[in-house]
């Protein structure tokens, strides 16, 4: 059965109710595509675990073609892509090649990583060398330029960058003959890197967002963020279509609007099942470990031809009708003492119904003169929009240090579940009055780091990160804070504690990220700060660790933001008893 637009667009009216999908039941797709992506493979065949699992998925649903995004491996692994393409072969053991789903990879920069043992700084330079060896290796039909089309619909995939660099030119002429030669059809653009300002994360090369923009048929699918399927930012429209789709390893990072602390990396298991109708392109998103599918009764469905006035997933359109995630009536916060360590423990209830929240915002407020309360610390983590309702935790614990307290200090906490627009639902709060306390000894510490300690450009160097007023002007280079020496001086398993005031002003994303690096060997010291976007003031950061080697000093490095200005308030380093 064929619908016509105008009957879908009266069908699509529905689908906000369960079974809305169902006018469309008995209508089989013109071509069914399977997309897995960042699968990040080791060099055995264990590490083919999920792929196997994507395969088996893709064949019981009896895809026509199955594509890989990009960063088949996690580096540059000869043993690796043979042991995909030997689970590829297991899955498909008793199926002729002449009628096994037709395959395309995209070539991306995980797979030029560590080529041939050589050094990081040389990487990009075998990026086209690392891409023909990957392509003999797993046995790729496509080069990294590639087009051709499949069931009469026409695809293109794009590499990541080569060694002489992406040849936009190139990119271009492929979709404008395949957008020619196919008029009114969608064009399946594959690209590891979300174009500039489409999907989360869309961070990739602005001058792609321009030439797809040009062609209204492109639907660009894409990989590289490793976020969650369940992410309804992972689809956009605008002047063409982008979906990413997601990954096959973990995901969760600061990137995703994460403020203060590092939060636990997740593991992920989501692949899409695209299906293409003459009416309408349908997204589909499923678990590999069951085969279970997300918000089956709510897949992205993109009616087609393409008309951007209507297209339901433009930014503005999705954005105003997105709902707010809430607390239940009687939720409330609690704390308990930690028992080592000083300081508590909070305890937040998850929020109740849906939509499910994409995380939590936990502000720390401290009570000044006059009754005001200031925002001192923020410290967000995710929440359980990304897991199934088995999975769904009954509540969350955050520990903070008492390192964030002053003795005699009243402070108060609120959360706030948060949509993945960044848009907050009611909070819930709870004061708290600091007691002594003295977990730490203090080991260094200054009022005025910014003239006690050297922030200088770069990794190495004494490139002096300019001044203006009270605050560094950084320009988008990674920078590293010098502190004296001999501060970090203790033994193998010493437990450190690294205490500060800083104040970000960041207008644009990403938001640079905070870690404590020893320079030789370079090696980050555990955990991580994201800084928030925007201007919020003077927020207490705390980094608890311990020492892996002894002789580990370490400097504080900013690294993967943009352009803005930062101000050191006050730091001290202490010794956690």
């Amino acid at each position: 059965m064929v619908v016509g637009r105008r009957r879908f667009i009266g069908c699509m009216g529905a689908l906000p109710l369960v079974g809305g999908m169902a006018a469309f039941a008995e209508e089989k797709p013109l071509l069914r595509m399977g997309v897995l992506t960042d699968t990040h493979v080791g060099e055995t065949k264990a590490s083919c675990r999920r792929v196997k699992l994507a395969y088996r998925l893709f064949r019981n649903h009896g895809v026509d073609m199955i594509v890989n995004v990009g960063d088949v491996a996690d580096y540059h692994y000869p043993k690796g892509y043979k042991a995909y393409r030997e689970t590829v072969n297991e899955v498909y053991a008793k199926v002729a090649a002449a009628d096994r789903p037709k395959e395309l990879f995209v070539y991306a920069g995980h797979d030029f990583f560590r080529y041939k043992n050589s050094s990081r700084k040389d990487w990009h330079r075998h990026a086209t060398a690392a891409f023909a060896d990957m392509q003999r290796l797993i046995g790729a039909s496509n080069g990294p330029y590639a087009q051709g089309s499949i069931k009469g619909f026409p695809y293109v995939v794009l590499p990541q960058t080569m060694t002489e660099g992406l040849d936009l030119a190139r990119c271009e002429r492929m979709i404008a003959d395949a957008a020619a030669a196919n008029p009114g059809k969608p064009v399946f653009v594959f690209a590891h890197i979300p174009p500039a300002n489409t999907t989360r994360s869309g961070r990739g090369h602005p001058e792609k967002t321009k030439i797809f923009s040009k062609y209204p048929q492109v639907v660009n699918i894409s990989g590289h963020t490793h976020g969650s399927l369940s992410d309804e930012r992972a689809i956009w429209q605008g002047a063409f279509t982008s979906v990413n789709a997601g990954c096959l390893q973990n995901w969760g990072d600061g990137r995703d609007g994460i403020v203060g602390n590092s939060v636990r990396r997740m593991n992920n298991y989501g692949v899409l099942i695209v299906d293409v109708y003459a009416s309408r392109i349908v997204f589909r998103r499923f678990d590999v470990r069951d085969g279970e599918e997300y918000h089956a009764e709510n897949p992205w469905v993109v009616p087609w031809p393409f008309d951007p006035a209507t297209a339901p997933y433009a930014l503005e359109r999705r954005n105003r009708n997105m709902p707010k995630p809430a607390f239940a009536p009687d939720a409330s916060l609690k704390l308990s003492s930690l028992k080592s360590g000083g300081g508590v423990m909070l305890t937040v209830p998850t929020a109740a119904g849906e939509p499910r929240p994409f995380a939590y915002r936990v502000r720390l407020e401290r009570r000044e003169g006059g009754g005001i309360w200031r925002l001192h610390a923020r410290r967000d983590f995710f929440g359980d929009a990304w897991q199934r309702a088995s999975e769904r935790p009954e509540k969350y614990e955050m520990e903070f240090s008492d390192a964030y307290f002053c003795e005699g200090g009243k402070y108060r906490f609120r959360v706030s579940p948060v949509n993945f627009i960044g848009e907050e639902g009611k909070c819930v709060s709870l004061e708290y009055d600091a007691p002594a306390s003295e977990s730490a000894s203090v080991v260094w510490e200054s009022a005025d780091p910014m003239k006690d300690c050297p922030f200088l450009f770069g990794l190495a160097g004494k490139g002096a990160v300019p001044r203006n007023g009270d605050f560094y002007e950084m320009d988008g280079r990674d920078a590293r804070l010098v502190f004296p020496k001999d501060v970090w001086r203790g033994a193998k398993g010493a437990r450190f504690r690294f205490v500060a005031d800083i104040h970000t002003v960041q207008e644009n994303l990403p938001t640079w990220t905070l870690v404590l690096r020893n320079p030789k060997p370079l090696k980050n010291a555990m955990g991580r700060i994201s800084t928030p976007p925007g201007d919020l003031g003077m927020l207490r950061y705390v980094l608890e660790f311990e020492k892996s080697q002894s002789n580990h000093d370490y400097y504080l490095l900013l690294r993967e933001g943009c352009a803005g200005k930062i101000r050191f308030g006050s730091i001290r380093i202490e010794q956690v008893r």
